[in-house]
């Protein structure tokens, strides 16, 4: 049976080892591998608890990236997933890692969805959240839902952004029609933008 002949912490990562076998570089595991599986030198291992071994630490990698990764902003489990693949990840490893983070309650795309909609209600209408959304992985039943606005709420905001926008310009027809175009851009609909710009009046 293949016997480990050395361990070596890596010069420029202190939480992998380099492991020998039979004199030979095998492979290299993270430090909470080997720890966790009790590797030692003169120990005799088989290929299957090498491949354990293997399996174990890319996950213990791949969950230490996932982290890091979530500890910028929140994710969606499309965006967690396409980060670790992009980042050479197999599919097991990625989806051991996804279940995880999930469990942990550390990606919860409901509670994203809830959050980007609260952060961005006040400049664009749920037509532009909605697109926003599933763009960044959100399913199409839990976009439309997390994005849903009542008319007098869309009514408000929007007015909101069309005196700002009208800020210091003629109301002529020319700056109306580009207001209508501005304000279906940010996600308002056709009845929502027609009443606000009929609201607005025109100087011509």
């Amino acid at each position: 049976m293949p016997k480990i002949t050395d361990l070596q912490i890596q010069k420029n990562n202190k939480t992998r080892a380099n492991v020998f076998i039979d004199g030979e570089f095998a492979f290299a595991l993270e430090m909470i591998t080997v720890m966790k599986l009790g590797f030692k030198i003169g120990q005799e291992v088989s290929a299957e608890r090498i491949r354990d071994a293997v399996v174990d630490s890319e996950r213990a990698v791949a969950f230490d990236k996932a982290v890091n990764y979530l500890s910028r902003s929140g994710k969606t489990v499309c965006r967690m997933r396409e980060y670790l693949v992009d980042r050479g990840f197999g599919k097991d490893t990625v989806d051991y890692v996804i279940d995880k983070l999930i469990d942990y309650r550390y990606l919860d795309d409901e509670a994203y969805a809830r959050m980007y909609v609260e952060q961005n209600r006040a400049t664009k209408g749920a037509r532009r959240l909605k697109q926003e959304l599933a763009q960044r992985g959100i399913e199409r039943s839990l976009a439309e839902s997390a994005s849903e606005q009542d008319e007098a709420f869309a009514l408000s905001n929007a007015a909101r952004l069309a005196e700002k926008y009208l800020q210091g310009k003629p109301r002529d027809l020319k700056n109306l029609q580009r207001l209508q175009r501005h304000l279906l851009s940010r996600g308002y609909d056709y009845d929502v933008v027609n009443s606000v710009v009929r609201g607005l009046g025109s100087d011509e």
